[in-house]
């Protein structure tokens, strides 16, 4: 006969580690609240605003909105402008979500080097976790930044716009 089971409750429970790698980083009991997000993603650019930074002249771009509790997303289409899409990600634990997405950039694309992602100075919180606030892939033309409890997010698919060439090693 074979008898299973588990220790009772006579042994204390194991503490969980809450301090971090970083001491930037939240603690994990205390990452946040949810639904902190105060601005949407199509009150922040005007389709105007987005023909001007593309130098894009031609009619106005249709913006549409997919807004809910801790992520704001604005699409702007239009002539010439396949895609420019803004998300603003204000979901807890915002930093470490970051680092954690240019972390799996790095892993599964690194040896690519259009989907490789490049640290940016400059754009976002530097000092967040994973050494600057900013990273951009040029196969997806998408930068990622962080900054104030916030990931935004920004796509941009516009026919004819030229790419620079890749930068040397």
């Amino acid at each position: 006969m074979v008898t299973l089971g588990c220790k009772g409750g006579d042994e204390s429970q194991p503490e969980m580690n809450t301090q971090d790698v970083s001491p930037r980083l939240e603690r994990p009991d205390k990452a946040g609240r949810a639904g902190t997000l105060e601005h949407h993603a199509c009150d922040l650019v005007t389709p105007r605003e987005v023909r001007r930074a593309l130098r894009r002249p031609g009619p106005e771009l249709d913006a549409s909105a997919n807004n809910s509790f801790d992520l704001s997303i604005c699409d702007w289409r239009g002539e010439g402008v396949a895609l420019v899409k803004l998300l603003v990600d204000a979901a807890p634990s915002a930093e470490l979500r970051f680092f954690n997405q240019l972390s799996e950039q790095l892993q599964f694309h690194n040896p690519d080097p259009a989907r490789k992602p490049r640290q940016i100075k400059g754009v976002g919180r530097d000092n967040a976790y994973g050494g600057a606030g900013a990273w951009w892939t040029r196969a997806g033309s998408l930068l990622v930044a962080f900054k104030a409890k916030a990931i935004l997010r920004i796509r941009v698919n516009v026919a004819g716009l030229t790419r620079a060439p890749a930068a040397p090693r």
